[in-house]
């Protein structure tokens, strides 16, 4: 089981940028909860969800549910254009959203686990499914 620590993780810029998340804390349900303070703004922070929850005993089919998320929030664009001169406080403009799920199975095998992890990975950087992303294309 690794402990929580520091997460790194390549952006998508021409020349890509490292950020590294740190530990924020394991909330009540058992998700690990980090944050890119780099931005000095929190509610700018950049962040990443990760969690593991082991199967229910009531379950029929018996899966491990395995969650990972990120969230990249955009700030909004403001002057110092108030009676006062004073810049408004930074405000969160909207925010992009990703997370995957793996349901894995009591029985399935190391190598399973990997094949899925391996497929997955490679289904995001397919460029079909990064046309899909970055550009909203459709595939037809």
């Amino acid at each position: 089981m690794p402990a929580i620590g520091n997460v790194t993780i390549n952006d998508g810029a021409a020349t890509p940028l490292a950020h590294v998340f740190g530990p924020v804390g394991i909330d009540g349900n058992l998700v690990a909860k980090y944050a890119d303070r780099s931005g000095g703004i929190p509610v700018g922070y950049l962040t990443v969800d990760i969690s593991l929850r082991p199967p229910s005993p009531k379950s029929i089919e018996k899966m491990y549910l395995v969650t990972a998320r990120t969230v990249f929030p955009v700030l909004e664009v403001t002057s110092p254009s108030t009676a006062s001169g004073i810049q408004p406080a930074p405000t969160v403009a909207y925010k992009l959203i990703a997370e995957t799920k793996f349901w894995m199975p009591e029985r399935s095998t190391l190598q399973n686990r990997k094949d899925v992890s391996a497929l997955h990975r490679n289904l995001l950087a397919n460029a079909a499914m990064t046309s899909v992303i970055e550009n909203l294309e459709s595939i037809y």
